[in-house]
């Protein structure tokens, strides 16, 4: 079989057909959980953001606190300060002085520059006695623009020179007028370092903060080490937009973390908390795990679970069953009993059905056999009694050819002798070979031929068989009389068999297969010895002998041709052969242990 026809063979198996069925039922139930994990994978990530977001609020919320605590100083002096002081007026300016030094040296917050700027930007006012020329300040000139409270961030601050938090706040005077700004300043530093302690303890938490450009502007762990802990794969740019983001990425130094950005002043700061991977359930925030994956696996393993139910319950007793049919379908008697143990009803009662059914054929086969038998056996007993009083007859041909008393009356006595004597060899043949309704022509034809030969031997008169027969097998009908054919060219031969030294007549005999369902009968023998005188014998024939030698030819459909060939003489018969089934004795089937009739028939 080829791999083609054996791969053909097993999609077409109960088993291929089952798992097909099964998997074109459960594919609604695999699609509709593709749906729901689709929607669960959409909440998990949903709730992992939103956790690592809100892990990263907590953890800075003493950035925050100081932030909101900053905003409520600038907006309680923005409101408080023009009552008791008058911003305008020179000769306040050292008690100015005097509110923004007890307003940075106070434990309330990280503030580390308070100062009061008009709108000249010409800072006089200032903690520290600082004083500043601000006019040429962009940030300036926009907080001047837009008088309300904003909060931005300074690389570098005018006073301290470090990175620092700038809050604003406007001042009003009494008539609504703007007198000038609020201005405080936290150095992110600080805040960065404050916001990574909890109770002393150092946290696995990095926090960074940066500017709308992208630029890092503060790190816990310092600046070196925080720029070295940035995604590598996202700038911090494109999140100047973003409303607040979680994600998994590589750091610049190739670890994986976990990174939450949280706007602290829309389009202006950002918060960025990096957390260890391991820390959170970063499969679902990499997308590493598809959503199809899960159903998948789940329909692959339900069509498993199919696969072995049908296998344990209906596939391994069927292949029993089918290879217990097929092998008695071949030709095997031996029914061993057919394992169904713990099969369903349907099957269990399939399998006695087998059993009851080649137990009945078994024993239709075995009296079948016992029949044929009985019959072969009856069959051998009337040709051995056939021959038996064949021989009879011959010895009382015997007793009379010896009271006889002309010539002539012992030469025909003793011719039919001779065809009796012929007759009982025919059937005593008959009754030695084996089968019934048919007979093996190769092992007929050859002891039919050199029991005669032997009858006929002689002193001076012996003969060389060579006899080649085809396994042709005949029925019955026509076996016989080719047989007794056979036997009247026999007697021809011997009855002019050369006597004239001590040399062997060479007697041939064929039996072969010619085409188109016909065989092909030949006789000869040597007519001219070696070593003769040239003298030539050639054999004669009675009418009688010619007369039945054209009546067995009929029995058989038969063409003879008799007559000289080079040096010898030889009787020809063609003949059909007969199908077997046509036997008259073929009433039924052979035993198992004997060629089919129907190979017979092919093979003749």
């Amino acid at each position: 079989m080829s791999k083609r026809a054996a791969v053909k063979r097993r999609f077409a198996g109960l088993g291929f057909r089952l798992m097909a069925v099964m998997g074109v039922a459960l594919l609604p139930l695999a699609i509709l959980s593709y749906v729901q994990g689709v929607q669960t994978a959409r909440l998990s990530e949903g709730r992992v953001t939103t956790a690592i977001k809100g892990e990263t609020l907590v953890a800075a919320s003493p950035l925050i606190a100081e932030i909101v605590t900053a905003q409520a100083k600038a907006a309680t002096l923005a409101a408080t300060l023009p009552s008791v002081i008058d911003l305008t007026d020179p000769a306040d300016l050292p008690a100015c002085r005097a509110v923004m030094d007890n307003l940075v040296a106070s434990n309330i917050g990280r503030v580390v520059f308070a100062g009061f700027v008009p709108p000249d930007g010409q800072m006089v006012c200032g903690s520290g006695n600082a004083e500043r020329d601000l006019s040429a300040s962009p940030a300036l000139a926009q907080m001047i623009a837009e008088p309300k409270p904003m909060m931005t961030v300074s690389e570098q601050g005018p006073v301290s020179g470090a990175s620092v938090l700038v809050f604003s706040h406007p001042v009003f005077g009494p008539g609504g007028d703007l007198t000038g700004l609020i201005i405080l300043s936290l150095p992110q530093q600080m805040l960065a370092r404050e916001a990574a302690r909890t109770e002393g303890e150092p946290q696995p938490l990095s926090l960074m903060t940066f500017d709308a450009a992208g630029t890092l502007l503060s790190s816990s762990i310092g600046m070196e080490a925080g720029q070295r802990s940035l995604p590598a794969n996202r700038p911090l740019s494109e999140f100047s937009q973003s409303s607040g983001t979680s994600f998994v990425d590589l750091t610049q130094s190739g670890q994986r973390r976990a990174f939450a950005v949280v706007p602290l002043q829309a389009g202006a700061l950002f918060l960025l908390g990096s957390w260890p991977a391991t820390r959170l359930d970063d499969t679902i925030l990499e997308g590493s795990f598809p959503a199809f994956l899960f159903p998948a696996l789940m329909w692959a393993a339900s069509l498993l679970v199919a696969w072995l139910a049908a296998e344990s319950q209906v596939l391994r007793h069927v292949r029993a069953l089918r290879d217990r049919i097929t092998a008695f379908a071949a030709g095997a008697r031996q029914v061993p009993p057919l394992p169904m143990e713990g099969a369903a009803l349907e099957l269990r009662s399939v399998g006695q059905a087998y059993e009851r059914m080649t137990e009945a054929v078994l024993r239709n086969e075995a009296d079948l056999e016992n029949i044929i038998h009985q019959k072969e056996v009856l069959l051998r007993e009337v040709h051995h009694r056939v021959k038996n009083n064949l021989q009879l007859i011959a010895s009382i041909l015997n007793m009379q050819l010896r009271g006889a008393r002309t010539a002539e009356a012992k030469e025909a006595m003793r011719t039919v002798q001779d065809r009796v004597i012929s007759l009982a060899t025919v059937h005593r043949e008959l009754y030695q070979t084996s089968g019934l309704t048919d007979v093996r022509a190769d092992e007929l034809l050859p002891r039919v031929a050199r029991d005669l030969l032997h009858i006929g031997s002689a002193p001076g008169r012996q003969f060389e068989l060579d006899a080649r027969v085809d396994d042709i097998r005949l029925t019955p009908d026509q076996a016989v009389p080719l047989a007794l054919f056979l036997t009247e060219g026999m007697a021809n031969v011997i009855k002019h068999a050369w006597t004239g030294g001590a040399a062997r007549s060479r007697v041939v005999l064929r039996l072969e297969r010619a085409g188109g369902g016909m065989a092909r009968f030949m006789l000869s023998n040597r007519i001219v010895q070696p070593g003769d005188d040239g003298q030539t014998w050639v054999q004669g024939s009675d009418g009688f002998g010619s007369q039945l030698l054209n009546a067995f030819a009929q029995q058989v459909n038969g063409t003879v041709h008799r007559g000289r060939e080079e040096d010898g003489y030889a009787l020809r018969l063609e003949f059909p052969l007969r199908p077997l089934s046509e036997g008259e004795e073929r009433a039924a089937a052979q035993a198992p242990d004997r060629p089919s009739p129907d190979a017979g028939a092919t093979a003749s």
